[in-house]
């Protein structure tokens, strides 16, 4: 990791920051990066970690692998449960941004415990406490089941389980024909693990997937709508019991169906979409 990304220096001198004043702990760290984006907005000037809900508040999966990283390459370590900095970490230090050096300044300096930072989090921003062990549980609002598509093209882990979570899904459906990607997160047993986590049930229909020997030449609209239309005369038309299935689970569930195209209408989870609307009255959502 000789080359580190913005986020990653500015995690770095955040917790060099932090352990100045002896408030270097994960909890800290992370509750401090969390406030770099929604009241500083440090992500207006870099790309930065995103956050969903989890057992103490908002969390971050890549800020988290970013730290193992980070130790692994000997740029920072942990004493008695407080992240700090080596020579070796302290050299990357030299190139922060002046205007990021100064938003993390300001929210370091803000708080002088974890409970500090925990009361603002928690009572500033309630959207990302509903799933903490730091509360008594909380009654959760009832939502009509319904049908969504997400795709996680663009959206980290983070990002992705964020939208799951704020939209009340409870089942995520892979329509991939391979549950693999270049993105590790979302290869299936990894993604499962991180859906159960954030208690959400992961299914996978490969049946209804297309072969990525079919999406290699796409180029173009018309290319997309043969690729669609040989689907539709296809596979949809062979598995009505899995389309079935689906609005089945979107009946008392709020389900989503994931790819990985951002655009549905580049997507075969759009044509699924659409043949349910046409065969049962359920309503569907791009997310």
């Amino acid at each position: 990791m000789k080359n580190l990304n913005h986020k990653q220096r500015a995690l770095l001198y955040t917790i060099y920051k932090l352990h100045e004043r002896d408030l270097s702990s994960k909890f800290m760290v992370v509750k401090s990066l969390f406030l770099l984006v929604h009241v500083e907005r440090i992500d207006k000037l870099i790309k930065f970690y995103n956050f969903f809900p989890y057992n103490y508040g908002p969390f971050s999966i890549v800020c988290y692998n970013d730290i193992s990283k980070l130790q692994k390459e000997s740029y920072i370590i942990e004493k008695d449960k407080q992240l700090e900095l080596t020579e070796n970490g302290k050299a990357f230090l030299k190139g922060i941004d002046k205007k990021v050096a100064l938003k993390i300044n300001r929210v370091v300096g803000k708080f002088n415990s974890d409970k500090e930072i925990k009361a603002y989090v928690y009572r500033k921003f309630p959207a990302y406490t509903i799933r903490s062990k730091l509360l008594p549980p909380q009654e959760e609002r009832k939502q009509e089941p319904c049908l969504f598509t997400i795709g996680y093209e663009g959206r980290d882990i983070d990002l992705f389980l964020n939208i799951l979570i704020q939209n009340s899904i409870d089942i995520l459906i892979d329509v991939r024909k391979n549950p693999f990607s270049m993105k590790f997160s979302f290869t299936k047993n990894r993604l499962k693990n991180y859906l159960e986590n954030s208690e959400i049930q992961y299914i996978h229909i490969p049946e209804l997937g297309i072969e990525g020997e079919k999406r290699k030449a796409l180029a173009t609209y018309k290319d997309y709508e043969k690729l669609f239309e040989n689907y539709e005369k296809t596979t949809i038309k062979k598995n009505p019991e899995l389309l079935d299935k689906i609005v089945e689970l979107s009946r008392n569930h709020r389900a989503a169906l994931m790819c990985f195209e951002a655009d549905v209408n580049r997507c075969h989870r759009g044509v699924i979409a659409r043949n349910i609307v046409q065969k049962e009255n359920v309503e569907v959502l791009n997310i």
